[in-house]
């Protein structure tokens, strides 16, 4: 029981910590970028909420990976950890889903004064050596971010680099890609990108409504618990902690490869068209947490029959 107990405890530590490390980084990685764009038309409490959700995956994915270190590290029953961590990121996560929701009603409003530059079809900017170019294709064809800022498609020219379009910014609210430069590693690039693309996606699952939001998070963390075996395949606590990470960075890949249209396209083919977009991706997970699961289950079973020997 004082183990399960610190387990609790300490896994409502992390996530905390996690998550007002990560929304307090977005949050002034977000307020500099639109000093920088001289964009400041944006509240503060809007700007907070913005790098809250952006913060949510990040949150789950870091506090997962070492709670689930610190259960094998602590000898607690992989049964009871697994469910353990399913039921407090579920708890948290809807807690802070809730929150969010919450502050986002209220009428608070602390505006920052200055100059102001909206955003519109035709703009150009340009930040060091890279250059965009707002688009605007048709009627109808932006969307708003989280902040309610307009999303028009843009090309973007890097330096000794061909010219890329995208369709919407890679940011959440800056109308420019998220502030990289050529000396940035591509590992951590890659880590933020793919990061701020499964935010969009939560987000997104949240816009159709909180079943949707709950099946997709739900899934994919029982996923990532099912995970938990990783952490004791070696003797060595830091190489398997080092091995989970590499894992969790594989399912982060996966959630962006799963919500792209040719994987969604793929995926109906093979199932006939018999279930919606929306639940392919939390299908995905639920079907390999449990057959992970069941190796677990089954090398477990394995090893109390070579012990008994």
């Amino acid at each position: 029981m004082k183990s399960v107990a610190r387990l609790i405890i300490f896994f409502s530590f992390c996530f905390i910590i996690f998550f007002l490390f990560s929304t307090l980084f977005l949050f002034l990685a977000y307020w500099i970028d639109l000093i920088r764009l001289n964009y400041i038309d944006t509240g503060l409490v809007e700007l907070f909420i913005s790098a809250a959700w952006m913060a949510l995956p990040a949150t789950l994915f870091f506090s997962i990976l070492f709670n689930l270190s610190y259960t094998v590290r602590r000898n607690i029953p992989a049964l009871v950890s697994i469910l353990i961590v399913i039921i407090l990121s579920g708890g948290l996560s809807l807690g802070l889903f809730l929150g969010i929701e919450r502050i986002q009603t209220l009428d608070l409003s602390f505006e920052v004064s200055g100059a102001r530059l909206r955003p519109g079809s035709g703009l150009i900017l340009s930040r060091q050596d890279m250059t965009v170019i707002l688009l605007s294709e048709s009627e109808g064809s932006t969307r708003e971010n989280i902040l309610g800022i307009p999303d028009y498609p843009r090309v973007v020219s890097f330096p000794e680099r061909s010219l890329m379009y995208q369709e919407a910014a890679l940011g959440a609210t800056s109308v420019l890609p998220l502030p990289f430069s050529d000396r940035t590693p591509w590992l951590i690039e890659s880590v933020l990108i793919d990061f701020n693309l499964v935010a969009r996606e939560f987000y997104s699952r949240y816009r159709e409504g909180f079943l949707s939001f709950g099946i997709y998070g739900l899934s994919l963390i029982f996923l990532l618990a099912s995970l938990r075996f990783i952490f004791g395949l070696c003797s060595w606590p830091l190489a398997n902690l080092f091995l989970g990470v590499l894992v969790f960075r594989l399912v982060l890949s996966l959630q962006i490869f799963l919500n792209t249209p040719e994987a969604l396209v793929l995926l109906n083919s093979f199932l006939e068209n018999r279930f919606p977009d929306s639940l392919i991706a939390p299908m995905v997970f639920c079907a390999l947490g449990f057959l992970t699961l069941l190796y677990t289950f089954l090398a477990f079973i394995a090893r109390r029959r070579k012990e008994s020997k």
